[in-house]
């Protein structure tokens, strides 16, 4: 006999309404139900090296008595809702409110999802008696272990808790599951995650089953699901009762799978139907246009990544064999007349997205996809992988300190990729006079799965540097007086008033108003008046205006100062001058300079960087190691001597 089964807690813990497993995916339902949903029909592919996977998504309508076993069910409903009207959960009495209500429709939606040319799941009947035999994988690992990671190698899922993102689809929380495996068997069970509740003097666990109660065991076949769809081919399908899907329902499921399946698609390893629509590599590029036409904001780095995949010419490819496990495969879009995302897209096997790095630079237009191939590189990176799987963290892996050396190992090829790009790439040209770039702090923060709210930086060595305009100010007073050693003397006698004669002293050169300040010009007495005072001497020297100013954080402490002159430059100094937020202007202390391109010449003479024939025909590049490696809001100020 087919029917419910709710088994006892025999007096253990008792289930709320806040199941973890289903409140991880609560805002991102159903964007999460895709992401689950592929992910695990991919690594069911029949051919894992070259999977090509077909997913259904279909929604129907059904009338109340096309739901399996739902008079029994809204029973259920009722006494889980008596038993917690006791509880001062108000959490918990509105779900059940709203489930009830949907559960007492006379009509609902279900959302079937099928999929195809995958292996179905093994080992679906529990064997009891003497001989019981239970298998970790296949139907048990979906259907009856809770947060069992049945998945090895380099599989995606190694949590479990994927399985709960149906769930969390549902107003009451009812699920159905369809078979057909590799050794023919059929298998069909219902499953409800609610709360524990009150029944026949005893607990309820909270989780029930729709089958066969012995043992809670599927049975071959369930005849309102057959009614719905009838499977021939072997796979896997899911049955969400109560589905929340809106009007906008498939519009959104296509979103979420060009933003988490986009390289799986292109790459013809998964093909999609939503309703009456099919996304595979021939259609990807029209669904691709109409999407980001729709929800421009959503699908921005969506479309930057696609452009990455559809572009020759402006895409530039990189490869690195690491450490033999595998190669990670690099790929760049440069273009500055499209609005790219700046960030790099980070994908595991099959092409499933894991996240994005993101904070690289701002400037350089680009758009980039990272590929990790290989097995045994999969199954490394895997194992860091955060329970969201869209982030590494190195402190999960077994030997976490080699872990994170291996991430800041790929971190850092790309900082290297993406500062040369920054070299001899320009999409934003300012000319402004006495200015220059900014050399900011990014703030650390980790790409998230869907909306992309956190993203992991790269700041530690390469920074993004903005063109900011600052007012116009005065030229700072003269460093030579002429060109190089061929100038005047730095000097001149004036005269003023000695507090000590021949040391240094506060001195008044007119008027009766006494100096604050200390100086340390020395003087000579003079008999016949006011004593005579040695005076640097100032001017000499203009500031050149600059344009396309970078600096480019190459090294703790190092940096490639870029930017181009309006005319050729024989002799002049560089100062290099951190602003704070006060906008108080300080000279950062430089260790050594090295020219790199645009001039012949540059040293250090004293606090200053003194350079010489700069050339207005190239870009100007040196290279600055400062005394110390912190990070400085940076202005770059050129002065022309005279």
């Amino acid at each position: 006999m087919i029917r419910w089964n709710f088994p006892g807690n025999q007096g253990g813990q008792m289930k709320g309404v806040a199941d973890p497993g289903i409140e991880n995916f609560n805002g991102t339902e159903l964007s999460s139900l895709v992401r689950e949903i592929c992910q695990n029909s991919l690594d069911a592919a029949l051919n894992e090296d070259n999977p090509m996977v077909c997913v259904e998504f279909e929604r129907y309508i059904v009338k109340e008595d096309d739901i399996p076993g739902i008079c029994e069910y809204r029973r259920i409903l009722k006494q889980c809702s008596k038993f917690w009207d006791q509880s001062p959960s108000e959490k918990a009495k509105q779900f059940l409110k709203d489930a009830l209500k949907h559960a007492e429709s006379k009509s609902g939606f279900v959302l079937r999802i099928s999929d195809y040319n995958t292996t179905g799941l093994a080992d679906p009947y529990i064997e009891f008696g003497d001989s019981f035999k239970f298998s970790f994988d296949g139907w048990n690992a979906l259907v009856k272990i809770d947060g069992g990671a049945n998945k090895c190698g380099d599989k995606a899922g190694a949590y479990g808790i994927g399985k709960n993102a149906p769930f969390s689809n549902s107003y009451y929380r009812l699920v159905f599951y369809r078979t057909l495996n590799q050794k023919n068997e059929r298998a069909a069970q219902g499953i409800s995650r609610l709360m524990s509740f009150q029944q026949d003097g005893n607990i309820a666990s909270g989780v029930g089953y729709y089958g066969n109660p012995n043992g809670n065991n599927p049975v071959e076949c369930i005849e309102e699901l057959e009614s719905i769809n009838k499977r021939t081919e072997k796979g896997t399908d899911v049955f969400i009762y109560g589905f929340k899907g809106n009007g906008e329902w498939e519009n959104d499921i296509i979103v979420a799978l060009l933003e988490n399946f986009l390289i799986s698609i292109y790459n013809g390893h998964l093909r999609v139907r939503v309703q009456n629509s099919e996304i595979n590599p021939n259609t990807l590029g029209s669904y691709m246009e109409k999407v980001h036409e729709m929800r421009y904001r959503e699908t921005k780095s969506t479309y930057s990544n696609y452009l990455c995949l559809i572009r020759n010419a402006d895409v530039k490819q990189y490869s690195l064999n690491f450490h033999g496990m595998g190669t990670i495969e690099l790929k760049i879009l440069v273009d500055s007349n499209e609005k790219l995302d700046r960030k790099i897209l980070v994908v595991r096997k099959a092409g499933m997205k894991l996240f994005r790095l993101g904070n690289i630079s701002k400037l350089v237009p680009f758009s980039g996809i990272m590929e990790l191939k290989g097995e045994v590189l999969n199954k490394y990176f895997r194992s860091m992988e955060s329970v969201a799987h869209d982030n590494w963290e190195p402190g999960r892996h077994a030997n976490p300190k080699e872990a994170k050396k291996y991430y800041e190992e790929i971190k850092e090829w790309i900082r290297k990729i993406v500062a040369e790009l920054a070299e001899y790439t320009s999409d934003d040209e300012m000319e402004v006079k006495g200015l220059s770039g900014v050399l900011q702090q990014e703030l650390d923060i980790v790409e998230a799965n869907s909306s992309d709210k956190k993203r992991e930086t790269l700041n530690d060595y390469l920074e993004n540097i903005d063109i900011i305009k600052r007012p116009e100010k005065n030229a700072s007073k003269g460093f030579f007086f002429g060109k190089g050693d061929l100038g005047n003397n730095e000097s001149m006698n004036t005269t003023g008033t000695l507090q000590s004669i021949g040391e240094p002293a506060i001195r008044i050169l007119k008027g009766e108003r006494k100096r604050k300040k200390r100086d340390s010009h020395r003087g000579l007495p003079d008999l016949n008046g006011k004593d005579i005072v040695v005076q640097k001497k100032f001017g000499g020297e203009s500031a050149c205006p600059l344009k396309s100013v970078r600096v480019i954080k190459k090294n703790m402490g190092v940096y490639s100062v870029n930017f181009e002159i309006p005319h050729d430059v024989e002799v002049g100094r560089i100062e290099l001058v951190s602003v704070g937020e006060n906008g108080k202007l300080n000279r950062i202390h430089v260790k050594s300079v090295s020219a790199v391109d645009g001039c012949n010449n540059v040293k250090m003479t004293g606090e200053y960087i003194e350079i010489k024939e700069l050339f207005a025909a190239k870009k100007i590049k040196i290279d600055v190691q400062l005394i110390d490696t912190r990070d400085y809001a940076m202005e770059v100020n050129l002065y022309e001597y005279k």
